[in-house]
């Protein structure tokens, strides 16, 4: 079989496989809960008037929005799926599923018992709503393989970093339709956390090399942050990233795959296909 025949199959398999979590996420639920809403204004004595249309105006305008960030989104990316459906699925609740149960229930004790079922499934629906969000990104992107290089994705891969004090860091490669960047940051309690940024688009990539870091000595200088504080690294693979113009050594919790993964999208870069 052909490389890109391999590929496109992989990622067939991937697509197929999230595609049902997607159509949930993004249409089928949201709209889901603005049905529920409407049913739940519909018990109110008044009924659907212009009124205790309102919060139902908001939970339409939040499903659609969702709906067209996943139209729009170029490249796509999968790990913001999750938090854009925990946003659309939080502002339909506050927006319209609590103002309708509200407006619903106002009549007196009598009319609880059929909005307060509703409103239940209103939850519900707002859990599953995040949940298959969740499993759409994994579904398509986990595990990792060196076919999602070929694909329109934004991919987020881990780095190894670490630091002398008791300060958290994050570091990430995130591998974009042009080209590689990564970033790295301490996060501190003042606030104001050093960071820093660098990118190399494809056209100044020479070569993704990877490597193994030796044992000794146990922490090695990686980079230095905003206020010249020092990030370390520790033994374990890495890529070297060659530029035009430098050269940068990253810590990776798989070097075959980063390399291979960046690889590929410079290739889909350089024929124009991306």
């Amino acid at each position: 079989m052909h490389p890109d025949e391999a590929a496109e199959a992989v990622l067939h398999e991937r697509w197929s496989r999230s595609q049902l979590h997607v159509t949930m996420f993004s249409l089928v639920l949201p709209m889901t809960q603005v049905l529920l809403c409407a049913a739940v204004v519909a018990m109110a004595d008044e009924g659907i008037t212009w009124p205790t249309a309102i919060p139902l105006v908001s939970t339409v305008i939040a499903a659609v929005a969702l709906r067209q960030l996943l139209q729009h989104q170029a490249p796509l990316d999968p790990l913001m799926w999750r938090p854009a459906a925990f946003l659309v699925a939080g502002v339909q609740l506050l927006s319209g599923a609590i103002p309708t149960y509200g407006i619903a229930t106002t009549s007196g004790p009598d009319a609880l018992t059929g909005p307060a079922i509703l409103f239940l499934f209103c939850w519900a629906v707002a859990i599953a709503t995040c949940v298959s969000a969740h499993r759409a990104g994994r579904a398509l992107l986990t595990p990792l393989v060196p076919e999602l290089g070929s694909a329109d994705l934004r991919l987020r891969l881990a780095v190894r970093a670490a630091t002398t004090g008791p300060e958290r860091v994050s570091a990430q490669i995130v591998v974009e339709r042009d080209r590689v960047e990564w970033t790295a940051r301490l996060h501190t309690r003042r606030g104001g956390d050093p960071r820093i940024d660098l990118s190399v688009p494809f056209r100044e990539l020479l070569q993704v090399t990877p490597v193994t870091l030796p044992v000794v000595p146990e922490l090695r200088p990686w980079i230095v942050l905003s206020g010249g504080i020092t990030l370390y690294t520790q033994a374990g693979p890495a890529v070297l990233v060659t530029a035009t113009h430098d050269q940068w050594l990253i810590p990776v919790d798989d070097a075959d795959l980063v390399a291979d993964l960046v690889r590929r999208r410079q290739a889909r870069w350089l024929e124009g296909i991306l």
